[in-house]
């Protein structure tokens, strides 16, 4: 638990930005999307079903499934990744962690879509669940055309969806995981050449070698904003 408040004591100080109010409400929409995703598919389980097997079970519970809640998760991850895409704000310390979340819960969005779907085609195909004498379901053939059509058409492009939304998640995860160039021997370099190409031997040279030097002092002592502030200073002389 303590190490996974560790980027929240960690994070900047700076304003709000509207990446941050994207990434906060995206992870809102998206969690109480999926604990209503979850809380459904709970109570329909908790129905006594145990003359059935597991298959069934399964089919009585789901095959009907309504892809709102997942629907209105999609919204959610959008708006969470749009955020992500903003420049760093308060949150950027939960940024790798916001990606592997909604990576993960998209993919079991996905994932249960497919389910449902599958579930459907074999209920409407069968036209029942369990037998008639005992515990068992049966549907009428308008009620197996409505409800499959319905779920064809909502979870199909949905799970679609989905999938885009982890890949997408997982491919940002990887582009930020590349490391960096060393921008800051990048720096010394291009201050060295500009030293000797036309500072060196002009009225100001004084001046240019000691912000040079206080330059590499920062660096090495790894203050390299500070660095960065005098390397602008040293650019306009």
């Amino acid at each position: 638990m303590i190490s996974l408040l560790k980027p929240l004591t960690r994070m900047r100080h700076g304003p709000w930005i509207r990446g941050d109010l994207l990434v906060a409400g995206g992870a809102a929409v998206t969690l109480a999307a999926s604990a209503a995703v979850a809380q459904t598919a709970q109570d329909r389980f908790a129905v006594d079903l145990s003359g059935l097997g597991a298959l069934e079970r399964a089919g009585a519970a789901l095959w009907d499934l309504s892809p709102l809640c997942s629907a209105v998760f999609a919204v959610g991850a959008l708006g969470l990744l749009a955020g992500l895409g903003e420049p760093a704000g308060r949150l950027e310390r939960l940024h790798a962690l916001m990606r592997n979340g909604i990576a993960i819960l998209a993919a079991a969005h996905a994932a249960l879509g497919l389910v449902v779907l599958g579930l459907a085609v074999w209920v409407a195909a069968e036209g029942q669940i369990g037998d008639r004498d005992e515990l068992g379901f049966a549907y009428s053939g308008s009620d197996r055309v409505v409800t499959l059509v319905t779920q064809l058409v909502g979870w199909i492009p949905l799970a679609a969806l989905l999938v885009l939304v982890a890949f997408v998640a997982t491919r940002s995860e990887q582009a930020d995981e590349e490391p960096e160039p060393d921008s800051d021997a990048s720096l010394s370099e291009e201050l060295e050449a500009l030293w000797q190409d036309r500072l060196a031997h002009g009225p100001r040279r004084e001046r240019a070698r000691n912000l040079l030097s206080r330059i590499r002092a920062l660096e090495s002592a790894g203050d390299h904003e500070k660095a960065r502030e005098l390397a602008d200073e040293l650019r306009k002389l």
